[in-house]
């Protein structure tokens, strides 16, 4: 968009801004307020009514539930109480017919029978009389039968005599409930014993055939019944067998609930019965039953009239009130933030309107000096000078009298001006003048000689504007001049060089900051490489197509370090092809040159043949790759010489291990030669001794093979523990220790390292080798107690291990040398003087760890480092 149609606000509609935006923030927000607090409490005292609601609710089924479970509870008493008074009455008959018994001498048979017939008879009873081991029925044989059949749902003689027994084991005083679960019917009985004639007999009465089920309802109807009419509620039973209700809708009736049921009620009707019939948990509307008894079918339910009923007025006036005293709050704290806003507004108007005059009165006096300091705004270091056209008066700052050398009042006139300029450069400045008088051109640029008060001239650059006031005509001119001398000096003195170097073997170039480099500049010695300097002024070639292919990505990427480190200049080394197609090295040092705007323009610099260094270079790197095969054939060599020591000592061990078996094979020899003389020698004893003699040859077989395994060099890294490391290599030597008597102390921890455990088992057993040698040497001299210490521990990621004998010191003049090779401190017949060196060697350079030796009170300790799990397994 341009600068046409952009609106410019001034102070009048600022201050306007100022009043209405917050005014009408205020009134929004205001309304938005007082909108979310109305939804807030709408919400609120809806929750609020809910919650209310649902108490009532579930007070009313709690109270439904205690009437309910009370009814129950009557009715179950009054159940017990009607069962309690048959007891009593079979109670009483029994102990009535057993007190009749009791009186005579015997029990005969026919009278006793005929007793109990007529007993039966009058007082509507029914009675069993059996004897006890053997169980003999005297009367009653049909009600055992009976009572079998309700048992065992059969009858037969064992049946019977179970029956029987199961009576007397129950002892005197005996009340049985016998029950029929299907049917309902109930027969309570009573037993007791009597003894006539050393003979034990069981008495016992039965009621007739009650049925409890019958007994119960008819018990709940009375319940119903007995019940005071109330408003609230009524209580109302449905038979699941008979499917009869009784008091359905309060009618007192005992019907089908079908005949009950209008035909408005039919759909209520199939709700409940649908419930009842599937004995399913019934719905919300349905909640207010409980199953009396799950044998009998029996439903006592409740209609519960209270309605829920809750004062919704005074929550409604409630949240109205509290609703408008907030909006009252919101309304109160607007009034203050628009009171606020205006106060403030006002206060803002003020302050612009005194800005504004102030602004008014600077503008003016600005407008006076804008043109004697437009162009010093942009060098301000400058010399200003100012000419008057009319009066021909000319004016110079102090900077430009310093630059010139003059004082004040030495030039007064354009003329005495323009006769300070060289006369090769008098043509152009008037040239310039000229076209500003003739009005065709307002402003002045020019470089040229000036005479300085030395007698000398100096290069300067000279800007200037021409102003007309468009009310007289009058015109001035103000003028800034540099001091460029330097830059032209220097400008000179580099044409200087390049012209010393045009034919030298140095090459100087200017490039173009572009993406193949083109050449600004190149000088004519670039003929040393065969090529001719017009080739890159005509852009047949450009810089990089002198340098060998595979050198090009180096070229550019310093050329990228350098701008985006914003270096002043930068080196590089590469190659380049000659016209022969010949590589020659050379070495470039280039400068960046940038423009004003901080923008990379150009690269200047220089590149000189440094073939012959680099071929010295190249030799020098050859005499060393000998030195170093020189000083690998000494390593080989000193290797070899360990090999051989180390075969030496691995005999020795050999021996130690191979004495003992050698002893006991020639033993066994010896027995079976004694025994073969003496005839005494058996096939099963020379048997048992070629046992013996081909178990202590396994023995010697497999010490070759451990010794054998040991000295095999690891061909590469593998995972091993340090603690078995350490166990096998003492077991090489376990039977010289054994020998001279030496106390092996061990305190190894598990830790998994990563490199040669053959080469470090080599290295351990060169130093406990040397430690028997020392120890060995000072028990020539004295007995003590001989000992060899190992130890380990964890340290920053590094195991620790401590070797550490009693065998005497070493000298603290030849401490430092124990590690080169060939120095040892035995005689030339026991030691090479390399097992330590290539101990060192293996742990440092193999194993990347770190071995130190230092004397203790009566020995020597050597210490090793060595990372735990460094590298990788499949490395």
């Amino acid at each position: 968009m341009s600068s046409k149609n952009k609106k410019v606000y001034d102070l009048e509609y600022i201050e306007k801004i100022f009043k209405v935006i917050p005014l009408t923030f205020i009134l929004i927000l205001s309304m938005v307020s007082i909108f979310v607090t109305y939804v807030i409490l709408e919400s609120k005292q809806n929750r609020e009514t809910d919650l209310l609601k649902q108490k009532i609710q579930l007070q009313n089924q709690f109270e439904k539930k205690e009437i309910l479970l009370d009814f129950s509870k009557n009715v179950e008493n009054r159940v017990t109480e009607e069962l309690n008074k048959i007891s009593k009455t079979l109670q009483e008959h029994t102990h009535k017919i057993i007190g009749n018994l009791n009186s005579k001498d015997e029990l005969k048979f026919d009278a006793t029978v005929h007793f109990l017939e007529e007993y039966e008879k009058n007082n509507g009873l029914e009675i069993v009389l059996f004897e006890n081991n053997p169980f003999n029925i005297v009367y009653g044989h049909d009600k055992v039968v009976f009572l079998s059949k309700l048992i065992f749902g059969e009858y037969n003689e064992v049946y019977k005599e179970i029956v029987l027994k199961y009576i007397s084991s129950q002892g005197r005083y005996n009340l049985q409930e016998w029950k029929n679960d299907l049917t309902g019917a109930l027969r309570l009985s009573f037993f007791d014993t009597f003894k006539i004639d050393n003979k034990k007999y069981y008495v016992g009465t039965f009621s007739k055939l009650e049925n409890i089920r019958y007994i119960t309802k008819n018990l709940i109807i009375d319940e119903i019944d007995s019940i005071k009419k109330s408003d609230e509620y009524t209580i109302w039973f449905y038979d699941l067998i008979t499917r009869l209700t009784y008091n359905y809708q309060n009618k007192k009736l005992f019907d089908n609930i079908n005949v009950l049921l209008s035909k408005k009620d039919y759909s209520k009707k199939s709700e409940i019965l649908k419930y009842f019939d599937n004995n399913e948990q019934m719905n919300e509307s349905f909640s207010n039953y409980i199953l009396y008894n799950n044998r009998f079918k029996y439903f006592i339910a409740i209609d519960y009239d209270k309605d829920v009923d809750i004062d919704e007025l005074e929550i409604t006036n409630k949240y109205k009130s509290l609703y408008g005293e907030i909006t009252t709050y919101i309304v109160f704290i607007g009034l203050l933030l628009i009171i606020s806003s205006l106060l403030f507004s006002n206060f803002t108007k003020k302050i612009l309107d005194r800005y504004n005059n102030m602004l008014s009165e600077k503008t003016k006096l600005l407008t006076h000096w804008k043109n004697r300091f437009e162009l010093a705004i942009i060098a301000s270091n400058d010399g200003l000078w100012d000419i008057d056209f009319t009066t021909n008066e000319i004016y110079f700052s102090d900077k430009w009298l310093e630059i010139s050398g003059y004082k004040k009042g030495e030039i007064k006139k354009f003329s005495d001006w323009f006769s300070l300029i060289h006369n090769k450069d008098k043509d152009a400045v008037k040239y310039l003048f000229d076209e500003i008088f003739e009005e065709k051109r307002d402003n002045f640029i020019c470089e040229y000689r000036l005479r300085v008060k030395s007698g000398n001239f100096k290069w300067v650059l000279a800007r200037g504007k021409l102003f007309i006031d468009k009310d007289t005509g009058h015109k001035r001119m103000l003028m800034m001049s540099m001091d460029i001398d330097k830059n032209k000096r220097l400008k000179k003195e580099l044409l200087d060089v390049e012209l010393l170097v045009e034919d030298g073997k140095i090459v100087i170039f200017k490039l173009f900051n572009d993406k193949n480099l083109s050449v600004k500049y190149i000088s004519n010695s670039i003929k040393n490489y065969g090529f001719t300097k017009k080739s890159f002024e005509t852009n047949e070639m450009n810089f990089l197509d002198l340098f060998y292919e595979k050198d090009i990505d180096t070229i550019r990427v310093a050329i990228n370090a350098a701008i985006n480190k914003n270096l002043s200049d930068f080196a590089f080394e590469c190659r380049v092809l000659n016209a022969a197609n010949q590589i020659r090295w050379v070495s470039c040092r280039v400068i960046l040159l940038k423009d004003h705007s901080g923008n990379i323009v150009n690269f200047y610099g220089y590149m000189s043949d440094i073939t012959k260094i680099k071929l010295s270079e190249e030799e020098l790197k050859n005499k060393i790759s000998e030195e170093l095969d020189k000083n690998r054939e000494k390593d080989r060599i000193l290797i070899q010489q360990s090999k051989l020591a180390a075969m030496g000592e691995m005999l020795g061990n050999i021996a130690h291990q191979w004495r003992q078996p050698l002893n006991n094979i020639s033993l066994f020899l010896s027995f079976i030669k004694d025994g073969y003389k003496n005839e005494k020698i058996t096939f099963d004893m020379l048997e048992k001794y070629f046992d013996k003699s081909f178990k202590q040859i396994e023995y010697m077989s497999q010490t070759i093979d451990d010794f054998r395994n040991f000295y095999k060099p690891s061909k590469q890294k593998n995972r091993f523990d340090i603690k078995h490391a350490i166990d096998s290599t003492i077991e090489i030597i376990k039977a010289q220790l054994k020998d001279e008597n030496i106390n092996l102390q061990l305190d190894i921890s598990e830790n998994i390292l990563y490199g040669f455990e053959n080469e470090l088992k080599q290295s351990l057993l060169n130093i406990f080798n040397n430690a028997l040698d020392a120890i060995k040497s000072k028990s020539k001299e004295k007995d003590f107690e001989k000992y060899i210490k190992v130890d380990s521990s964890e340290e920053n990621g590094f195991i620790k291990i401590r070797i550490e004998n009693n065998g005497g010191k070493i000298n603290e003049e030849i401490i430092s040398k124990i590690f080169e090779p060939y120095f040892t401190t035995k005689f030339e017949s026991q030691g090479t003087g390399i097992g330590l060196y290539m101990t060192k060697s293996i742990i440092e350079t193999n194993m990347n760890g770190k071995i130190e030796v230092g004397n203790i009170e009566e020995g020597v300790v050597f210490t090793i480092k060595l990372p735990i799990l460094k590298g990788n397994e499949n490395e």
